[in-house]
């Protein structure tokens, strides 16, 4: 079961045109003290395989953990959830575009706040909805009188 975040750290990251693999570019995407526990990213049309990024923190490499290895992705959404990652928020995204257009790759990082419960939510029977198959049937129609070709009910 997923912990529900409390916060949502949102971040464009724009890739300009021209950025070699060998000397990516780097932004942060630094913020205040939480655990995160997901992250989704969304990569819209146009990359067509000229841009990379990964997910870093002080140069090393996060996601993916292989050291200057790169998602390559056109169109492309995703959501990780993450478990036991750092909880400094000193987060990067490092990436190359050997594109002539720039690119951007857009994160979310979900986090909850350092102290705050991260258990996941308690379930007991009193909170469980119950669906059962029974069939249920419509109202008998009311009464109703005619008089001189008009319905009244009563």
């Amino acid at each position: 079961m997923t912990i529900p975040a409390t916060a949502v750290q949102s971040f464009v990251v724009t890739i300009p045109a021209g950025t070699l693999q060998s000397a990516p570019y780097v932004q942060d995407c630094s913020f205040p003290d939480a655990s995160v526990v997901s992250i989704r990213w969304r990569v819209p049309p146009g990359p067509s395989g000229y841009m990379g990024f990964a997910v870093t923190s002080e140069g090393a490499f996060v996601i993916p953990v292989n050291q200057g290895t790169f998602i390559v992705a056109d169109d492309e959404t995703a959501n990780w959830p993450i478990a036991g990652y750092q909880d400094s928020g000193s987060w990067q995204v490092t990436g190359y575009n050997t594109d002539s257009y720039d690119h951007s790759v857009y994160l979310d990082f979900l986090t909850v706040a350092p102290g705050a419960d991260q258990s996941p939510p308690a379930t007991s029977a009193a909170n469980v909805p119950v669906v059962t198959n029974s069939v249920i049937s419509p109202p008998p129609p009311s009464p109703t009188t005619f008089t001189a070709g008009v319905e009244v009910p009563t």
